[in-house]
């Protein structure tokens, strides 16, 4: 009843049992009855070279099976047995294989042609909020740098625009999280305080939307973002801009960007606590090492625990004159181990951007390099990736969409873009922003 046939040999009807040799790494999860020439198509193109046929189950036409007498014979068997099935050719006759069988990498026959056409507008919606969330951090950081222009000059900046930014950041979180945080990891070294305040602002609305917050907190953490390092602008660009080690003279000077932020806040329309706590307190760690005034824990809220948490992570991956950036993994493992931090709440904030968090760049046990474009919350170690580079030849590849929850691959380690002298930020808004 089961005979194995080449794919050339595949047609309309037959019933797919199972996969004998391929040169792909698809895997049938389900067997099923081969119903339209799409499916017929998207099986020989995923390299299947050869297929177990069961003939009992087939649907084929009658011309088909007078050339083949085998093949009438055991439909005539099959029809006998399951007539009430016979009656409904259209239908899948679908059994599902054991436990056995894996998961990843694996697809459905009766699937493939609803899959493509689903993954083609999940692309397409992907590619949309992409663009729109470019569009919001480009003139994010317009906002940022004439706010802290005008500062720097001595004049009042006009905050309504900071608050109006803020509620953009807060309704493209809510919206569509992973594509403004692919934005995250494009970074400009020689934009460091502009795209550390916005991506402080994005990481904290992100940290508080998947806390619960209210509305008023998650607004207030995001304004805090923006404000944090705001008295950064009134120092001098020689020291702040310094690639070696700062003196002691220097350091005291360094920290005194925190009081400056509170006067300047302070200065501003009617700042919230929370902001002005949050300015105050981002660098005090509980167990008293920080600064200005070496809080410990019970002295520090929630709110800037959570900011000097943000604050840590972008500064660890991002290039600073005086310290090269680190991959977006080991920037949370080093979170992890920082006993100066609140555990519980790192683990939270880890949660609330992945494990691999999106926009950062993963090397894959199939020797390509992918960006992380869009998490699996249920999965958090199979998120989707767009591979876009072969380590193999060190040539860009053709990009493609890869959801790891169905692929033969996994994530080995992130990577910085550097150890590839490769420029993200151009190759990503070339790529995946054009047109």
């Amino acid at each position: 009843m089961i005979k194995s046939i080449s794919i050339s040999e595949l047609t309309i009807g037959m019933y797919v049992e199972n996969v004998v040799k391929q040169k792909g790494n698809v895997r049938i999860k389900s067997r099923g009855l081969v119903k339209t020439q799409s499916i017929l198509d998207a099986l020989k193109s995923k390299g299947i070279l050869e297929i177990e046929v069961d003939f009992a189950k087939s649907r084929l036409p009658e011309s088909a099976t007078k050339n083949n007498p085998r093949s009438e014979q055991l439909l005539d068997s099959d029809n006998n047995a399951e007539s009430s099935s016979a009656a409904d050719i259209g239908q899948l006759q679908s059994d599902t294989l054991s436990s056995s069988v894996p998961m990843r990498n694996s697809i459905k026959i009766a699937q493939i042609e609803e899959s493509s056409s689903t993954n083609a507008i999940k692309a397409a919606r992907h590619q949309e909020a992409l663009e729109e969330a470019d569009k919001l951090y480009s003139q994010a950081k317009n906002v940022q740098k004439s706010f802290l222009s005008q500062l720097r000059s001595g004049s009042t900046p006009n905050i309504d625009d900071l608050n109006n930014l803020s509620q953009h950041i807060i309704e493209s979180v809510f919206d569509n999280t992973d594509a403004l945080s692919c934005l995250l990891m494009l970074k400009d070294s020689n934009e460091y305080l502009v795209e550390h305040a916005i991506n402080c602002a994005i990481l904290l609305a992100m940290f508080a939307r998947a806390k619960n917050m209210s509305e008023a907190e998650v607004e207030d953490l995001t304004n805090a973002g923006l404000l944090m390092d705001v008295g950064m602008a009134s120092l001098p660009r020689e020291l702040v801009a310094k690639t070696s080690k700062l003196n002691e003279a220097e350091w005291a000077k360094m920290k005194t960007h925190v009081d400056i932020g509170v006067e300047i806040a302070e200065g501003l329309a009617d700042p919230q606590p929370i902001v002005l706590d949050v300015i105050a307190n981002h660098h005090e760690r509980i167990n008293g090492s920080g600064y200005p005034n070496a809080k410990t824990a019970s002295e520090i809220s929630v709110y800037s625990q959570m900011a000097a948490i943000v604050d840590c992570y972008d500064a660890m991956i991002s290039n600073r004159h005086h310290r090269r950036s680190v991959s977006a993994t080991a920037a949370l493992q080093e979170l992890e181990r920082d006993e100066t931090l609140d555990r519980d709440l790192v683990i939270e904030f880890i949660n609330a951007i992945g494990l691999h968090p999106v926009g950062s760049l993963v090397e894959l046990h199939s020797k390509n390099l992918g960006i992380v474009s869009k998490r699996n919350r249920q999965h958090p170690l199979d998120p989707v990736v767009m591979i876009f580079y072969s380590l193999q030849t060190q040539l860009h590849t053709d990009v493609q969409r890869v959801d790891l929850l169905e692929a033969d691959d996994h994530i080995v380690t992130g990577v910085r873009p550097e150890e590839f002298s490769m420029n993200l930020g151009k190759f990503f808004k070339k790529v995946f922003l054009s047109g």
